[in-house]
C-alpha cells in the first residue's frame, strides 16, 4: 500500500519516500515520461522501497512514437503499466508490442489499467489470457468502461497485479467528466474482492491530498479481512 508518484508530481524521489513511509506506506507507482520530478534523480533515491510498476506511454493495439517502449527500456525487470485499446487482441500491433516490451521483463509484468475510451473489461481478460499479462485496476477507469462496476471488479480481481484508486463524484451530465475528490472510505468498499490477494494498492491523488489519502487507504485496507498489516 503506499502513493503513487502522480499525486506528487513535483516531489523528488527521495521525498516521495518519506511522504510515503511517513503515511504508513511500503510500496510506490511511478510515472515516466511525463516531466515528474522523481525522475531526476531517479529509482536509487527512493532508497529501497517497493516498485508497484512504472507507467508509460504506450497503448496496446494503438501506433505511438516509440518514447514509450524507450521508457520501458530504461526499466528493465521492472512491471510496466499500459494501456490497451479497443479490439487490441485481434492486432498483430498488438503481438509486436507485447514482443517488444518482454525483452526487457517477463509477461507478466506487463499491466494493462483499466482506462477510459479503452478496452473494455472482457476485452481486458482476454489480453490477459492470450499474452500472459496482468492488470491495475484504476477505480475511475473501470468506473468509466464498466456498466457493473463491482461484478466486473470481482471478475478481473484474480487478474490484477495491482490496484490504484483516487477520489471522485460522477459526472453529472452525460459527456462531462467525474470530478476528482479527495478520497474517502465510501470510495472504497469494493477492495473487499481483494482480502488476502498479493496486490499493491496504491492511491493516486488528484485532489491536491495525498497524505489526507494515503491515511484513507491505510485505514480502510486495514479493516479488509484477512489483509496483511
Amino acid at each position: 500500500m503506499g502513493l503513487s508518484s502522480g499525486s506528487v508530481p513535483r516531489l523528488r524521489a527521495c521525498d516521495l519516500a518519506v511522504l510515503t513511509r511517513g503515511g504508513g506506506g511500503t510500496v510506490v507507482d511511478l510515472r515516466a515520461g511525463k516531466g515528474q520530478r522523481w525522475e531526476q534523480d531517479g529509482i536509487a533515491a527512493l532508497a529501497g522501497l517497493p516498485i508497484a510498476f512504472v507507467g508509460v506511454s504506450v497503448t496496446l493495439g494503438q501506433m505511438d512514437t516509440g518514447e514509450g517502449f524507450a521508457a520501458a527500456r530504461r526499466f528493465p525487470g521492472l512491471p510496466v503499466k499500459v494501456l490497451a485499446a479497443e479490439g487490441a487482441a485481434g492486432r498483430r500491433m498488438c503481438d509486436d508490442q507485447i514482443a517488444a516490451l518482454t525483452r526487457d521483463r517477463d509477461a507478466s509484468d506487463i499491466l494493462i489499467e483499466t482506462h477510459r475510451g479503452g478496452a473494455g473489461p472482457a476485452e481486458l481478460a482476454d489480453l490477459c489470457h492470450r499474452y500472459g499479462c496482468a492488470l491495475v485496476i484504476d477505480n475511475l477507469g473501470l468506473y468509466e468502461i464498466s456498466a457493473d462496476f463491482a461484478g466486473d471488479a470481482m471478475a478481473l480481481a484474480p487478474l490484477a497485479r495491482a490496484v490504484q484508486v483516487k477520489g471522485f463524484t460522477p459526472a453529472p451530465y452525460p459527456g462531462e467528466r467525474p470530478r476528482h475528490r479527495p478520497l474517502t472510505a465510501d470510495d472504497l468498499p469494493w477492495l473487499d474482492v481483494f482480502a488476502g490477494a498479493s496486490v499493491d494498492i496504491t492511491v493516486e491523488s488528484r485532489a491536491g491530498a495525498p497524505a489526507q489519502d494515503l491515511a484513507v487507504l491505510a485505514r480502510t485496507w486495514k479493516a479488509v479481512a484477512c489483509a496483511l498489516p
